[in-house]
């Protein structure tokens, strides 16, 4: 099957939460799993996922951003009962115990199935992230709200999350 004719997922990850970056991932690596085309939409607090390094800010409120912004999935907190952390501890250790893969863990299964990941440019220029502090993958592109549309339009799911 050519990759005009696979099914296609879209995804937007909006949130910057462990739970629901989990979902997201989990829901693009199973896609592609079967035989969907499947891309990732990272936009605001999502960008924590792509992130490897904090850069050098320009002016304070970027430099406060780009400090509040966790850098990589391993520092998301949960969506819901996070008590300033000590949630998102206890759910690792529940992901550990259940033999569950970690945020990390499922990010490098997604890009081993060839997962698209989209970088909004609206997020990186007004938070003042730039492409050299994003993780190094195949499949991560730059684009913006028209790349996201185009997409979506061709995709038989579309989620926001």
């Amino acid at each position: 099957m050519s990759t005009q004719d696979q099914p296609k997922i879209c995804i937007i990850l909006f949130s910057g939460d462990m739970d629901k970056a989990l979902s997201a991932l989990a829901m693009a690596w199973t896609a592609a799993g079967q035989g969907y085309q499947a891309s990732i939409f990272f936009t605001f607090w999502g960008m924590s996922l792509l992130r490897k390094k904090r850069g050098a800010a320009q002016n304070s409120l970027e430099k406060l951003f780009k400090l509040l912004l966790p850098v990589g999935p391993e520092r998301l907190g949960l969506s819901k009962m996070n008590f300033a952390g000590i949630g998102g501890f206890f759910m690792k250790k529940l992901i550990r115990l259940r033999g569950n893969e970690t945020v990390s863990e499922m990010l490098a299964l997604t890009m081993e199935r060839k997962v698209n990941f989209i970088a909004c440019q609206g997020t990186l220029e007004m938070l003042g992230i730039k492409e050299s502090e994003l993780i190094e993958y195949d499949q991560l592109t730059i684009g913006d709200v028209v790349t996201f549309l185009n997409l979506a339009e061709k995709s038989q799911i579309q989620l926001f999350i």
